[in-house]
């Protein structure tokens, strides 16, 4: 337990702590900042799209995904270089009965 003159000078600490108080007083500019805003026309949607987009998440969310992008399509164009590519050509071919054959050509090219 506490002794009786301790709790008293905590209670005269807690006391004189309030002697200097003040009342609240706002800014002088803060009325004409309200005011102004009040009678700022709501914003259209292109505004609204501006402020979504330039938000910090949004802009490093979107760097992201154009470097990802970036990334896999020059993996992919390596892997497709890297492969053989057949290409099929189908010619028509007139019989002597006048009847049509298909003949299937393949001609490889190798890409290096």
């Amino acid at each position: 337990m506490k002794s009786d003159e301790k709790i008293q000078q905590q209670i005269e600490e807690t006391l004189n702590s309030i002697d200097n108080i003040q009342k609240a007083t706002p800014p002088p500019y803060l009325l004409t900042r309200i005011n102004a805003r009040l009678n700022n026309p709501a914003k259209n949607i292109w505004e609204n799209i501006a402020i979504f987009i330039s938000r910090p998440a949004v802009t490093i969310a979107g760097i992201c995904l154009l470097v990802t992008i970036n990334i896999s399509v020059l993996v992919l164009k390596k892997a497709i270089s890297a492969n053989t590519v057949a290409e099929h050509s189908f010619t028509t071919i007139a019989d002597e009965e006048d009847e049509y054959t298909n003949l299937a050509t393949i001609d490889y090219i190798e890409n290096q």
